[in-house]
């Protein structure tokens, strides 16, 4: 499993953010894209953060506050991390991301990349996914907490795989 922000300046740095309008809402869409995936075939998933039911679906909170000051335009530079030795912000690296790991994440970008955002937000909306279970039940008592479960996003992406298989 991997930190979110590693995962994100892989993909800045495998797809063009401006050709790919990759935003803050677009790139936390993606991540959600990859992980639901993942947790199709691995026990844990790639992401080792969790997401949480915000209105416009499902975001990692670190990844929302390292590219927040690019607020809705495309990202132009990786997320860091403070280098306490030199006191410099250094970006986060991602070369140890496995190769396999690596060709997955590339082909569920691949496979995203063409939605535009309004749609990826609309998937990750689907009513009695893991995102609307949450924030509905959120909404309703407003003292659940935001965090979605990988049981639950796990659900949300086994049910789409046999809905394609079932078409």
């Amino acid at each position: 499993m991997y930190e979110a922000r590693k995962i994100c300046n892989f993909i800045l740095a495998r797809f063009d953010a401006r050709e790919f309008n990759l935003t803050n809402l677009r790139l936390n869409k993606i991540l959600y894209f990859v992980h639901g995936h993942s947790l199709v075939e691995r026990p844990h998933g790639l992401i080792r953060n969790h997401f949480e039911a915000w209105q416009y679906g499902p975001v990692i909170r670190s990844v929302y506050d390292a590219f927040k000051p690019f607020r809705d335009r495309a990202i132009t530079a990786p997320a860091t991390f403070l280098d306490y030795a030199s006191g410099q912000q250094r970006p986060i690296p991602f070369e140890d991301i496995k190769s396999d790991d690596a060709e997955f994440i590339a082909a569920v970008c691949k496979t995203y990349a063409n939605f535009t955002t309004g749609k990826l937000v609309a998937l990750s909306h689907q009513e009695s996914g893991a995102w609307d279970t949450v924030f509905t039940a959120h909404n309703k008592s407003n003292q659940s907490n935001l965090r979605i479960s990988n049981d639950l996003i796990r659900r949300e992406f086994l049910n789409e795989a046999v809905g394609k298989v079932q078409h």
